[in-house]
């Protein structure tokens, strides 16, 4: 398969577990807490891939539900 350098092979709408937990300043804790409220990984071998739409859902879930 060929493809250009340095582009990646998923296109921007997934993150991978340790970039997401660096991005959010996030701990495991907290990664668990987002996967009891719905957020849900791709794994492709060791990779944990994260959907930043899913990811925006779940947070937006839980923002409205502080507010309530």
């Amino acid at each position: 398969m060929n493809t250009p350098d340095k582009v990646p092979l998923i296109l921007g709408r997934y993150v991978n577990q340790q970039t997401l937990m660096k991005e959010l300043h996030i701990g495991f804790d907290t990664l668990k807490m987002l996967h009891l409220n719905g957020l849900e990984a791709v794994i492709i071998g060791r990779q944990h891939l994260y959907d930043l739409e899913d990811l925006k859902n779940v947070l937006n879930q839980l923002k409205s539900a502080e507010h309530k």
